[in-house]
């Protein structure tokens, strides 16, 4: 005769129970969109990860990593708001931007935005926020409370976005090789002028009157030039070595540095384009920052690494290993 023990029957029971409980936590915890809290009083960057859909949560004075969140949604940017804790996600995939607070962990609301969000700016000196939708051919305009104002159209795939000092944004159209002139007050397009095939990346340099565009290239060609483009007309000036691919951009003090991905090279250069200094950093780097504390921040997005890098000489101070294809940085000086 078999004999049934308590010891035989209560421990599978208390396991499934277990089990049960913690599948219930963890389904709660993804139906909510809780995440582990970000502290307030801290300069933070995230990286926005693509390859693992995750964010990495990074204490910038300290260099070090707070925590990182495993997202159910392809984002691929971000951007903070000014009152240092909404964190607003979104994607060419995504239907929805969606808006997070950072000191809860909680999503907050979901804007329906429709799939094709590639890029996204806060409008100065107002609570607006410009949205550059690649699928639909337009900006939209959105408050922070994700209330819609308004759509301005652009050309074919629309990608860059550049907010000007005088109530302009400007929209770079790779595909339709235009740039696009928006008024921040009515919401409309005012113009536009030709710029060169599949461009990426804009740096709007205003005392100098000009516009630095990089690129990819297209099809067999690959971009190894800086095209400089007078920010009224749209006069191409100059051209400027800065092999291969050079797609983002950065002005700090007197210096433009320049990322190009296809090399892993950045570059520091004065504002005439004459070249300072260079230095490989990463594998396959997309994305450039500045932080409050004057480092530069280099995304390593094959590396799956971030940097820091000392602009005056270009040396790198810190490495920290975030998640997998580290796409868009994002930052927020201390607000606390």
């Amino acid at each position: 005769m078999h004999i049934v023990t308590k010891g035989n029957w209560e421990m599978p029971v208390i396991k499934a129970l277990f089990l049960g409980i913690s599948l219930l936590v963890l389904l709660t915890s993804c139906s909510n969109n809780t995440y582990e809290p970000i502290p307030t009083d801290i300069s933070l960057a995230a990286t926005v990860n693509i390859k693992d859909m995750s964010v990495t949560f990074i204490d910038v004075d300290k260099r070090s990593i707070i925590t990182e969140w495993q997202l159910e949604k392809p984002y691929t940017g971000g951007l903070i708001f000014p009152d240092g804790d909404s964190l607003l996600l979104y994607g060419k995939e995504v239907e929805t931007a969606d808006l997070f607070s950072l000191k809860s962990g909680e999503k907050k609301a979901g804007w329906e935005t429709g799939k094709g969000i590639v890029n996204a700016r806060v409008i100065n000196d107002t609570k607006e926020v410009a949205l550059v939708n690649k699928n639909e051919n337009v900006v939209q305009f959105y408050t922070f409370d994700g209330d819609k104002l308004a759509e301005a159209e652009t050309d074919s795939s629309p990608l860059s976005i550049v907010v000007g000092d005088a109530d302009e944004l400007f929209v770079v159209s790779s595909k339709n090789e235009t740039l696009t002139r928006v008024n921040v007050q009515t919401k409309k397009t005012i113009g536009s002028y030709a710029i060169h095939g599949a461009a990426s990346g804009a740096l709007l340099l205003e005392q100098e009157n000009q516009f630095w565009l990089g690129g990819h290239g297209e099809g067999a060609t690959i971009e190894k030039n800086i095209h400089v483009y007078n920010a009224d007309d749209g006069e191409l000036i100059k051209k400027i070595a800065a092999p291969v691919m050079p797609i983002n951009f950065l002005q700090y003090e007197q210096y433009v540095f320049v990322l190009s991905h296809g090399s892993s090279q950045l570059y520091k250069m004065d504002l005439e384009g004459n070249i300072i200094d260079t230095a490989r950093v990463g594998a396959n780097p997309f994305e450039l920052a500045l932080t409050s504390a004057d480092e530069l921040l280099v995304a390593g997005y094959d590396s799956n690494d971030l940097y820091f890098i000392d602009p005056e000489n270009l040396e790198e101070e810190d490495i920290l290993e975030v998640g997998n294809g580290p796409f868009t940085i994002v930052l927020r000086v201390k607000t606390e």
